[in-house]
């Protein structure tokens, strides 16, 4: 019990020793964009996030697509008739946009909505909503390092890669004391001109007015081609001048196209004084309530499918999850003690002498072997008379002597166990056969020890 203790204490310091060196031992950053609320990595939102939450007083992350947000705050305008009235104008029955003389119901309560993410992947009917919601006064913001094909070719804006985001870049520029680019940020009636220094492999792309060649697919754009935006100005510019974030008019609404994702993450809110990058873009939002989308992140999309965390997710299946692995630590604790060893039952040896007797009998009935069954039986008395007795039967002696000195020590009477003895003693000589009346013989042996 006390080699018990002493494994067990041991066993608990170990595990509270590599408890504190893996909690007071330095973090490793992981540097891969994920946009996720719950991820405090650098290009995390969770900072973001909490930031924002305290800063904006509707704000939220809801995952949810623009189809869904459009039926939720898209007025009084219905999708499904939408795309009724493309299937008309396919078929030739209306024209084109404004042809017809409907019109975009403005929505009752106008939002703002926010995207942050690497890359996105749209459809017709996402870009449908997009622009409805749009035309309907909402404003939406798209910080993206790779727009969509489509949303370009619909809006006629291209992007180019001018670099691209490495890590390694980054800690040599940071390591080497590199200079660092240039934002320029307009003025407008609230702000003066600001510049904002950031490593260039955080923006990476910048934007184009116009279609890039090659790109357009017609057949991919479900009848939205045509909806251009009324108005348009580059809000912001890099060191060379070229746009880096647009800010597009569509009918009450406004867009904008922001090639500076990572300035939306917990590095850009900490990085230096740029957080107010963030928040200086997000001013034209400031009297609306701002929902930051989710529903076009991969790496919410997979986490949301996880079975652990609905079960974590739902307090009965949570508790009966850690009741699950309580008993199972239990089980494994009183399972390592050291168990006491089944000690076998021994049975004492069982008498096998009358049935080794029996079987020798047989064998000697089955030979019809007299003599040497008699001659066995005679050494077997004769050594017990050696041993009660004190007499050799095997001296050198007259047999009469013997029998008489026999018959003294076993209180027989001479003259009855003499003929006895010396038929006896005739028998057992070499050529003498022996028959049945060997028994006989025996029996008297027996009777001789017994008195």
């Amino acid at each position: 019990m006390k080699g018990n203790r002493l494994y067990i204490t041991l066993l608990i310091g170990f595990i509270v020793l590599v408890f504190v060196y893996q909690y007071f031992s330095p973090k490793e950053f992981v540097w891969s964009p994920t946009f996720n609320k719950y991820d405090k990595q650098p290009f995390g939102s969770y900072v973001f996030d909490d930031v924002m939450s305290t800063s904006f007083a509707d704000y939220k992350v809801e995952n949810k697509t623009f189809y869904q947000l459009y039926r939720e705050y898209g007025g009084k305008r219905d999708l499904e008739w939408e795309v009724e009235i493309e299937e008309m104008r396919e078929t030739g029955e209306i024209g084109e946009v404004g042809e017809t003389g409907e019109s975009y119901g403005l929505a009752e309560e106008r939002r703002a909505f926010l995207i942050t993410e690497d890359y996105i992947s749209f459809s017709a009917v996402d870009v449908k909503a997009l622009l409805d919601l749009l035309h309907q006064g909402h404003k939406i913001m798209m910080c993206l390092n790779s727009f969509p094909q489509i949303l370009c070719d619909s809006l006629y804006f291209s992007y180019e890669y001018e670099g691209f985001y490495s890590v390694s870049l980054i800690t040599r520029f940071a390591r080497e004391g590199n200079l660092r680019d240039s934002l320029f940020l307009g003025t407008d009636s609230l702000y003066p001109e600001r510049i904002y220094e950031v490593y260039p492999h955080l923006h990476p792309i910048v934007l184009k007015e116009g279609r890039a060649r090659g790109r357009f697919n017609r057949d991919s754009l479900a009848g939205v081609e045509k909806l251009r935006c009324d108005w348009s100005e580059i809000w912001v510019r890099n060191t060379e001048g070229n746009a880096v974030v647009m800010r597009l008019g569509i009918g009450e609404g406004e867009l904008f196209l922001v090639a500076t994702p990572l300035m939306f993450t917990n590095y850009g809110m900490l990085d230096g004084d740029n957080g107010s990058y963030a928040f200086r873009l997000l001013s034209a939002m400031k009297d609306m309530p701002l929902t930051r989308i989710e529903a076009y992140n991969r790496y919410v999309n997979q986490a949301s499918g996880s079975p652990l965390r609905y079960m974590l997710s739902q307090p009965p299946l949570q508790w009966a999850l850690y009741t699950s692995l309580i008993f199972i630590l239990l089980c494994m604790f009183f399972a390592a003690k050291r168990r006491q060893r089944v000690i076998p039952v021994v049975r004492p040896p069982a008498n096998e002498t009358l049935r080794f007797t029996q079987l020798i009998g047989n064998l000697y009935y089955q030979r019809k072997d007299y003599k040497d069954i008699l001659s066995k039986k005679y050494l077997y008395f004769c050594t017990e008379v050696k041993q009660l007795y004190g007499l050799d039967l095997y001296a050198d002696e007259p047999d009469e002597e013997l029998c008489r000195r026999l018959a003294d020590k076993t209180g027989q009477d001479f003259k009855e166990m003499w003929p006895v003895f010396r038929e006896l003693k005739y028998l057992l000589r070499e050529g003498v056969p022996v028959n049945e009346t060997s028994l006989w013989f025996i029996n008297k042996m027996n009777e001789w020890m017994l008195s």
